[in-house]
């Protein structure tokens, strides 16, 4: 019995340590004993004779037992472990499924997908729906452990048994049970708690504690660091990088450009330097666009230059990028990953002649960044009907904004009376035959106050 003090002990200090460090935490659950009777019951009605070492857990623990955690946002987990960012564990004796039938089920016609599950019983499944069974081909007494993917069909070796399997996935923290998180510790018998990544991921989890912008303010290595795990650059952090000397700032940001490879942490890094550094950059930004310098992604290139150039001048080497490759052809998402941090009426102009069905899919969204104006609705509303429908959705992304953002506080210059705007949206309802653009411009008039 000591072996079930031992698990019940660093289950609670797992989740105790994971709680005390801001992370979210479902407590441990465990059910009934499971008598002998139970349990002959059960595999009267599965077919099956349940391993010992599993039997002794139901026995001894309970028939069935979960909890869950997720980490708190602001533990640094290293980047070679990015994937995980939970723990769990649970089995339920009401859950035990024959997967021989399931695989019979899944077969058709065409392919027998899931034939990799006949012979298995689970007792388990993951967040994502796969699935955690004992092989109950193997002839032994104990049965392992083992994961079925879902998506690919495939059956991966976990342990040698359900308590071997306990004891190896507690010594990693119980980390989470789809396999994108647990596979980092797979070897050729299962999960290896003995590998170097495996003792590299435990004397972390042993020593890990909450990361906090005041652990860090005073070091601008650990700052910059911290600011790309949140991916969070916010008015205090700000404040925090302008307390560095520029140049070695700048420098050092140029290194980890260089160094990540994930759009994520490049954008994060762009967006420290454009709001930190702004005009300070012009330079180097400039240098982006000389020829066969692809040293950034082009919508970073375009970011950047909205933050560090003039916009007028940042604007034009924009347009210019965006008609040579795309030969007014250019997708909505496109257009507003290159042009809505310039925050400009400008842009509106050059929407007139590059938007295009379908509205939802950014040119809406970039109609509201550009800082319309009353003029704008008004003339959009004139001409073709995919800018109608820009005009119309805007609108809406408005009103959701307003709802959902008390710091989004733009208010629309020029916009008129109470009574000559509920008129103007009466008329331009009644132009609309679709209904997906009706109910839009009911909501933007059910909705009025917001707009003053």
């Amino acid at each position: 019995m000591d072996d079930i003090k031992i698990l019940l002990s660093k289950w609670e200090k797992i989740l105790q340590k994971i709680e005390n460090n801001n992370g979210k935490v479902t407590p441990i659950e465990i059910g009934e004993k499971a008598t002998t009777q139970e349990i002959e019951a059960k595999e009267k009605e599965l077919g099956y004779q349940l391993a010992p070492s599993f039997k002794y857990i139901l026995q001894n623990i309970g028939k069935s037992l979960s909890f869950y955690y997720s980490f708190s946002e602001d533990i640094m987990i290293p980047n070679e472990f990015q994937e995980i960012c939970s723990g769990e564990l649970n089995w339920n004796i009401d859950f035990l499924q024959n997967l021989t039938i399931l695989a019979d089920e899944l077969m058709s016609d065409e392919e027998d997908y899931g034939s990799n599950l006949r012979g298995k019983l689970e007792f388990s499944q993951s967040g994502n729906g796969d699935i955690y069974a004992f092989d109950m081909s193997v002839d032994s007494e104990e049965k392992p452990v083992i994961y079925w993917d879902h998506e690919e069909d495939t059956v991966t070796y976990i342990a040698d048994s359900f308590i071997d399997y306990l004891f190896r996935i507690t010594e990693l923290g119980c980390i989470g049970s789809e396999k994108w998180q647990f596979e980092y510790f797979l070897g050729d018998a299962g999960v290896d708690i003995t590998n170097p990544r495996a003792v590299k991921w435990k004397h972390w989890f042993e020593s890990f504690s909450e990361t906090t912008l005041k652990d860090v303010k005073d070091n601008m290595e650990q700052l910059v660091a911290f600011v790309i795990y949140r991916k969070k650059l916010d008015e205090e952090t700000i404040e925090l990088f302008q307390n560095f000397e520029e140049n070695k700032l700048f420098q050092h940001l140029l290194v980890k450009l260089h160094q990540i490879n994930t759009f994520t942490d490049q954008k994060i890094v762009c967006e420290i330097i454009g709001k930190v550094l702004g005009i300070s950059a012009e330079k180097w930004v400039r240098g982006l666009w000389e020829a066969k310098q692809d040293t950034v992604n082009t919508s970073l290139r375009s970011y950047l230059t909205s933050m560090c150039i003039n916009k007028n001048e940042g604007l034009t080497l924009v347009f210019n990028f965006l008609d040579q490759k795309f030969n007014k052809k250019i997708a909505g998402y496109e257009a507003v990953s290159h042009l809505g941090d310039f925050h400009s009426r400008e842009v509106i102009l050059w929407m007139e002649n590059h938007v295009k069905f379908p509205v939802t899919e950014g040119w809406d969204e970039l109609f509201l960044k550009s800082n319309f104006s009353w003029d704008d609705i008004e003339r959009w509303t004139s001409l073709e009907e995919k800018h109608e429908a820009t005009v119309i959705h805007a609108l809406e992304l408005f009103v959701q904004k307003k709802h959902e953002n008390n710091k989004y506080t733009y208010v629309i210059p020029g916009f008129p009376s109470r009574p000559e705007a509920i008129d103007f949206f009466v008329k331009l309802c009644a132009k609309q035959v679709i209904k997906k653009r009706i109910l839009p411009i009911e909501n933007v008039m059910q909705n009025i106050d917001i707009f003053y």
